[in-house]
């Protein structure tokens, strides 16, 4: 996952996604593509992150797992809104924005967690 998230973080900087002026035809079928598919490896990556942590027990630190959650879907909405309005792409933070609403929606029963994922997908 890892090796992945970092071969499209270069092909995206390759591409010079949002610093380029692009054909609308380029912009759709190359662009947006790239996109997308980062954000969802982002999210991906993160979730995995949790679970390998998860399956070796991790302790944590002592912090509690819907603090950690919490924790986690802030630097997913930084980095995300970083890369939207540093490059100005749509398509990567509405895929993190569309995956933090599913995090509320999953987790509406941790109010903490399902709150902090409203206010990461604002």
């Amino acid at each position: 996952m890892g090796i992945l998230l970092l071969s499209l973080l270069v092909i995206y900087l390759h591409l010079e996604i949002g610093r380029t002026a692009v054909s609308r035809l380029e912009k759709w079928l190359v662009e947006v593509p790239f996109s997308v598919y980062l954000g969802w490896i982002s999210v991906a990556t993160i979730a995995n992150a949790t679970n390998v942590l998860d399956y070796l027990h991790w302790n944590s630190w002592g912090i509690a797992p819907e603090l950690w959650a919490v924790i986690l879907l802030n630097v997913a909405a930084v980095l995300a809104t970083l890369i939207s309005f540093d490059r100005g792409d749509l398509a990567y933070g509405l895929v993190i924005a569309w995956a933090f609403v599913g995090i509320a929606v999953k987790q509406e029963g941790t109010q903490l967690v399902a709150l902090a994922a409203w206010v990461a997908t604002g």
